[in-house]
């Protein structure tokens, strides 16, 4: 099945990043590529802006092979980088993020977590010293207690559909802490429908190790330690923990390791 890819990029080096790892799924999956930038009143002219884009559409396509087209759009990030989404029907958005200190514009950074959350498709955010991922082999999803769960399901099961991946289906227990009723159900609900489709899944249980916020340093080991090549979230904080909550998205985003991070489960079309 074909899938439309979508890549904001504001021409720095996280976004270069995010369009070479686009280029190369949509190489794998017979993808089309879409490079969006978004002007606004501190940039240069419109046409010098169309002109990069096209160069670097070009490089995409004679180095892939790929289709990549542009588009351009006038506004506030935060509000035209969804619209744009729901208006043109993508499957995936591929985005880069800078890191702590933000970047022109404000994109990205700690304020990739607001963007995405608006967005009602996967994201994969690529740092901009990621390793180019080709193949995607092997995913760690942590198990989350949120009732909308199943969102990072289904993009575990698009990813599916592209490529062979192991699913490292991944847990910490802490002492005396017993689960709660909707962690049981979206563990039992997530092992029921990726043994349906065929996917491979490891059920992976860890003891606490140490306090970090929501455990984030100790998945994040794990996931290094095996050689992850992403790590699957749902993108909204939830509301019953929320401050910690968006401190351990923070702290996956901007991982030491490097590693992509895949969101999934923002804000719905209007």
């Amino acid at each position: 099945m074909k899938k439309r890819i979508i890549v904001p990029t504001d021409f720095t080096k996280a976004s270069g990043q995010a369009i070479k790892q686009a280029a190369a799924i949509a190489s794998r999956t017979g993808s089309t590529v879409t490079l969006l930038h978004i002007l606004d009143d501190s940039h240069a002219p419109a046409e010098s802006m169309r002109e990069k884009l096209l160069l670097d559409a070009e490089r995409v396509h004679q180095n892939t092979g790929v289709t990549c087209d542009i588009l351009l759009q006038e506004g506030n990030l935060f509000d035209s980088i969804p619209q744009t989404v729901c208006e043109k029907d993508y499957d995936l958005m591929v985005i880069g993020t800078h890191g702590v200190h933000g970047v022109r514009q404000m994109l990205f950074g700690a304020d990739i977590l607001k963007l995405v959350a608006k967005i009602p498709i996967p994201v994969l955010i690529v740092q901009e010293d990621s390793r180019l991922i080709d193949p995607f082999q092997k995913v760690v999803l942590p198990v989350g207690s949120h009732d909308t769960f199943n969102l990072a399901v289904d993009a575990v099961l698009l990813f599916a559909e592209m490529f062979d991946i192991e699913v490292h289906l991944y847990s910490i227990q802490k002492p005396g802490f017993e689960w709660p009723m909707q962690l049981l159900t979206n563990i039992e609900e997530t092992t029921r429908r990726l043994k349906e489709h065929g996917v491979r899944m490891l059920r992976i249980k860890e003891e606490q190790e140490g306090f970090s916020q929501g455990y984030a340093r100790q998945t994040l080991k794990y996931a290094h330690s095996i050689g992850a090549d992403t790590i699957w979230m749902i993108a909204l904080a939830s509301q019953e923990y929320y401050y910690m909550a968006k401190a351990y998205k923070e702290a996956m985003l901007l991982n030491e390791f490097h590693l992509p991070v895949l969101c999934a489960g923002g804000g719905g079309c209007n």
